[in-house]
């Protein structure tokens, strides 16, 4: 669920260099509200994802962009997450599209600033003759590039240069292939 290195439009996110402003400055923790697993569906019995991996996930994003505090002591900048849900439709075909929406807020741990507040929701293709399998796979691609579209708009945000839209579109798909 990591999205940094992936190709997305209308950009790519890219990690930021030891200039930025939030060069290893932020600091987060669990997202709020995310249940204990991540279904595609309630017809689904098995989990896209757990709510440690997503969290795990969260991190790498933001340590991949050379954003993610070392420790605590070096945390400039509070990030707090909320997990809003997620929306893969029921479908009996061969491709699905799902949507996940979090909101992220950033705050300036000295003087309680806000820097960026904003809800993203995104959405990731697939396809493939095993409904579970594409529709779980779908969900984890569209948590990997909200992850990625946080971490992109954020990275303008330090500038004062986000856009109005922080959702990136990726330029890829999930593929899921019986074997035998």
């Amino acid at each position: 669920m990591v999205g940094i290195g992936l190709p997305f439009a209308p950009e790519t996110p890219r990690p930021v260099a030891a200039s930025h402003p939030l060069y290893h400055r932020i600091e987060t923790g669990e997202i709020e509200g995310l249940p204990p697993t991540i279904k595609s569906s309630a017809l689904n019995w098995i989990a896209a994802a757990k709510r440690s991996s997503v969290n795990a996930a969260l991190r790498d994003n933001f340590d991949r962009m050379n954003m993610l505090a070392p420790d605590a002591a070096a945390g400039r900048a509070r990030l707090a997450v909320t997990w809003k849900g997620s929306d893969t439709p029921f479908r009996i075909a061969t491709k699905n599209e799902a949507s996940v929406t979090l909101h992220y807020r950033l705050v300036r741990i000295d003087n309680g600033q806000v820097i960026f507040d904003r809800e993203i929701t995104t959405s990731a293709k697939g396809g493939g003759v095993d409904a579970g399998m594409r529709d779980n796979g779908i969900v984890r691609a569209a948590i990997a590039a909200n992850f990625a579209s946080a971490a992109n708009c954020i990275d303008h945000a330090a500038f004062g240069t986000a856009p109005a839209d922080c959702a990136l579109v990726p330029k890829f798909s999930v593929s899921v292939e019986r074997r035998r």
